[in-house]
């Protein structure tokens, strides 16, 4: 479910009006659980024909940042590696979930953030927060050398800790990347998901998370909710 609100938001961020997805029992599950009435699921009518029909194999994408000022504006992490960067922010409501948080801390787990590198995590909410508790990320965060807030949007739209100076450039796995986004107009703002966040904080520039782990090696993350 982590993922699909990941895809869902951004869809929007890259020119469509909405991204949905066809509800599974999946699905069905987890907004019955939240659900504050009763709800009937939308679903395509049988036989529906579509103008166009994309099909993308998901194994082979490789971890990619978007560059200022545009969340399409999107290049390989790998091809970005001499981006030095001030701060690196994982939360908001696009990569700030359980499984979001799980990825940044398998990273970050008995390593050590860049002494030249500010690293913010903030859980997307309570639920997220309490829940990363008891597993250990928040420790895992803390010992590593992030300063971890309470659930709240955050620097993601430069409303909480974490404003950014001018010249000053950070990497953060919100959906918006817009002058003045995070702060001063004079700074930059990359967007990325939380492997590649996490170890960038690291390495202090931009980073494709196979550097530290190799290519089968990446962390996968458990079902999140």
């Amino acid at each position: 479910m982590d993922d699909r609100f990941t895809v869902a938001n951004m869809a929007v961020e890259a020119g469509a009006k909405v991204g949905l997805f066809v509800p599974d029992d999946r699905t069905i599950d987890y907004a019955t659980a939240r659900a504050a009435r009763p709800f009937e699921a939308a679903y395509p009518d049988p036989g529906a024909s579509y103008a166009r029909t994309v099909r993308i194999d998901a194994g082979k994408l490789e971890p990619v940042v978007a560059l200022p000022h545009l969340p399409s504006n999107v290049k390989p992490a790998k091809e970005c590696e001499s981006l030095e960067l001030d701060q690196v922010f994982i939360g908001s409501c696009t990569n700030g979930r359980l499984r979001d948080l799980e990825l940044a801390a398998a990273v970050l787990k008995n390593r050590t953030v860049h002494e030249r590198v500010r690293l913010v995590v903030i859980p997307a909410t309570v639920e997220v927060f309490a829940e990363a508790m008891k597993r250990g990320f928040i420790e895992t965060f803390i010992e590593a050398g992030a300063s971890v807030s309470t659930a709240t949007c955050g620097p993601c739209l430069g409303g909480h800790y974490g404003i950014l100076a001018p010249g000053e450039r950070c990497l953060s796995t919100s959906n918006r990347n817009f002058v003045g986004r995070m702060g001063h107009a004079g700074s930059e703002v990359l967007l990325a998901g939380p492997l590649v966040a996490a170890a960038s904080a690291v390495t202090g520039r931009v980073t494709d998370p196979r550097e530290l782990f190799g290519d089968d090696a990446l962390p996968k993350g458990g079902e999140g909710e």
